[in-house]
């Protein structure tokens, strides 16, 4: 007898791909704000271990350090669509939030083909990203978050 790959509850009734995700903003921000922690959590250790001289690091934690660089990268990159995403259904994203978002992955991208086998070049490139990504949390995603929280909860007088 063989084990069988069917799911061992009955299948959820047929859904729009999308409506998997539609939950309520609050529920969405939530999901964006931990994502963002995280990113953030893994751009702070990066630096961290970028601190560190090449001499101080193993042959694996060298390649681990490359390897969650471009993690981050990747990150970085569908945060952003899923926000933009989200925010775009609530109306939410104007066109230079959008625009901020395309240029920081493409600047990001490109300076990560340039300094990803030069180890000692990758820090100011972090630093830059973890100075962008700090600032747009506070600046450009806060304004578009409570635009997106006012839409949800009415105002109260």
């Amino acid at each position: 007898m063989t084990a069988s790959l069917a799911p061992t509850c009955p299948a959820p009734p047929a859904t729009s791909p999308q409506s998997v995700w539609l939950g309520p903003w609050p529920q969405r921000e939530v999901l964006l704000e931990r994502q963002h922690d995280r990113l953030e959590a893994l751009l702070a250790d990066l630096v961290d271990r970028h601190c560190l001289v090449d001499a101080e690091r193993s042959a694996i934690e060298l390649l681990a350090d490359c390897r969650d660089c471009e993690l981050l990268l990747r990150g970085v990159r569908l945060h952003l669509r899923l926000e933009e995403r989200w925010l775009g259904q609530c109306g939410c994203l104007c066109p230079s939030h959008r625009a901020a978002h395309g240029e920081a992955i493409a600047a990001a991208a490109a300076r990560w083909a340039v300094v990803e086998k030069l180890r000692s070049s990758r820090l100011p490139w972090l630093m830059d990203l973890q100075q962008w990504f700090h600032g747009h949390r506070r600046g450009a995603d806060a304004i578009a978050y409570a635009r997106a929280a006012t839409l949800v909860t009415p105002t109260k007088r």
